[in-house]
């Protein structure tokens, strides 16, 4: 695999880190080549910092961002400005998200690497609602996309409305504005997104899933499922593509 970095000094540690044998990591401080090279498919993958970037810089990646055949991976630390850019890349398309400090920064940059032959379901279901995600306060949409990173999620509304600052009425004011049915729905499908690749594997329980996801009890995963989805998790790979699953999150957590 031909790997290109676009990322600050900060990054590069734990992209060369990620790396494993058989693929090659290259590091570009120019936009512009980064995206000659996107667009002659002259590599495999492109890791982006979109916080480290000037708008002009970031201008030049929006042909980038809106093509599907070189994978994009959004490599940053969240703050309020690397969340706006993260929303708007994803507006032009799937991207996965990869968010530093929050745990092993590159045993899952690998992870995500390895398994890039399409985006995961976070990578879908933002795309669908960063548009909504867009007309949020600084601080609620940085709290919103990190439910769609790598890090531990708010068990409750409270401590996502806690993080953002925002008292919990005013976080679902916002909600409604932007066409999100409330934020509990938001954490609920952000979580349930997450469910997708443990349960369409075959190697977990329930059980097992339920806690490596943060659902409370198994009993919790399967009727979150049922409701927002329509199967329980057994059923994911029998019965939808990772796209439709993506599209039903989506269905049901946007406000038509």
């Amino acid at each position: 695999m031909r790997i290109l970095a676009l990322l600050p000094d900060s990054s590069r540690t734990v992209a060369g880190r990620a790396v494993g044998p058989g693929s090659t990591l290259a590091f570009e401080r120019s936009t512009t080549a980064a995206a000659h090279a996107v667009r002659e498919r002259e590599l495999d993958a492109l890791l982006v910092d979109p916080g480290a970037l000037s708008d002009d810089e970031f201008a030049r990646l929006h042909a980038v961002f809106r093509q599907t055949a070189v994978p994009v991976i959004l490599l940053t630390t969240l703050t309020s400005a690397s969340a706006r850019r993260i929303v708007q890349a994803a507006e032009l398309g799937a991207h996965e998200l990869v968010i530093r400090g929050t745990e092993d920064d590159a045993v899952l940059l690998a992870h995500r690497l390895a398994s890039l032959v399409q985006p995961s379901v976070p990578a879908i279901l933002l795309n669908h609602v960063a548009k909504c995600l867009h007309r949020f306060p600084d601080r609620l949409r940085t709290v919103s996309v990190g439910l769609f990173g790598n890090g531990p999620l708010p068990r409750w509304v409270d401590d996502l409305a806690q993080r953002s600052g925002f008292a919990r009425r005013t976080v679902d004011r916002w909600m409604e504005r932007a066409g999100i049915d409330g934020a509990a729905m938001l954490l609920d499908a952000a979580r349930l997104a997450r469910v997708w690749e443990p349960a369409t594997e075959g190697s977990l329980s329930n059980a097992a899933i339920a806690v490596q996801c943060g659902y409370v009890r198994p009993r919790l995963l399967v009727a979150h499922a049922r409701r927002i989805v329509g199967v329980a998790p057994e059923e994911f790979r029998r019965t939808m593509t990772r796209e439709k699953f993506a599209e039903r999150l989506a269905r049901r957590l946007l406000v038509h």
